[in-house]
């Protein structure tokens, strides 16, 4: 069992990135010298902070990459995964509401919608049936 403290630090391993044709359903995450597979759905938003990303986990687990929100959204390969914001990227699947300015996730988090990404967020989010 791997027991985690505040202070570690984290990456995702270029290494360990799936290729273009091969989808997978979780990605690793460098945690000093081990390697911990966070599964795609338990992901419920990345946040951006400087030079620094913290993923949340459905389970209030925090993953803190010294890394960019364009990387991690090039790196995750899984369409459920979308961009909300300049800082914020969410997994649809934690969906609960939204109106146009911000989402609720299965967390309990309030997010706002950036103004650049509404229409592309809504176009994608409406794929599904829409009752009125």
């Amino acid at each position: 069992m791997v027991y985690l403290k505040k202070s570690d630090s984290y990456s995702i391993s270029p290494t360990l990135e799936p290729k273009d044709n091969d989808r997978h359903e979780y990605v690793f995450v460098k945690q000093n010298n081990l390697y911990v597979k966070l599964p795609y759905r338990n992901l419920v938003f990345a946040n951006s902070s400087g030079n620094y990303v913290e993923l949340t986990t459905s389970n209030q687990k925090r993953y803190t990459l010294k890394t960019s929100i364009q990387q991690i959204e090039n790196s995750l390969r899984y369409d459920k995964i979308i961009r909300i914001h300049r800082s914020y990227l969410i997994n649809i699947e934690h969906l609960i509401e939204f109106s146009t300015q911000e989402v609720t996730l299965s967390n309990g988090c309030i997010l706002p919608i950036g103004k650049h990404y509404q229409e592309n967020f809504i176009s994608l989010v409406l794929k599904c049936p829409v009752l009125m």
